[in-house]
């Protein structure tokens, strides 16, 4: 008899050279709401194409892209060009502030898999 081990539902996040500080707060805002992710190092070129991509893999229709300097939030069901959230981390000031904002972005992410609202976010799609 063979068992089959079956992956664990999640969202997929990629990340590139990303600081581990900023990364865990984000981490941790998905966490909260009780939903699982898969993080993969990988090279981004286009963070839109590549959020979109981990979507479209991720059984939950949720997929993250991380570089040092932003992140894209998207979900499989939009196109390519027009992520849920997509931040600069030089736009969301002061450390305190930074940290709350990207577990907000977490939080945002497993949230969309919950069909709950959305937590406030300095987002440069809004």
């Amino acid at each position: 008899m063979h068992s089959q081990l079956q992956e664990v539902p999640a969202i997929w996040v990629y990340l590139e050279q990303v600081d581990n500080k900023q990364l865990h707060q984000m981490l941790w805002g998905i966490e909260e709401e009780g939903i699982p992710f898969k993080t993969t190092e990988k090279q981004i070129t286009d963070i839109r194409k590549e959020a979109h991509n981990a979507a479209s893999l991720s059984p939950l229709a949720v997929g993250i892209a991380c570089t040092h300097q932003e992140i894209v939030v998207h979900s499989r069901n939009l196109t390519p060009d027009n992520p849920l959230f997509q931040v600069s981390l030089h736009t969301l000031g002061a450390q305190g502030e930074l940290y709350n904002q990207l577990r907000n972005l977490g939080c945002n992410a497993a949230r969309l898999v919950k069909g709950l609202p959305f937590k406030p976010v300095n987002d440069a799609n809004q």
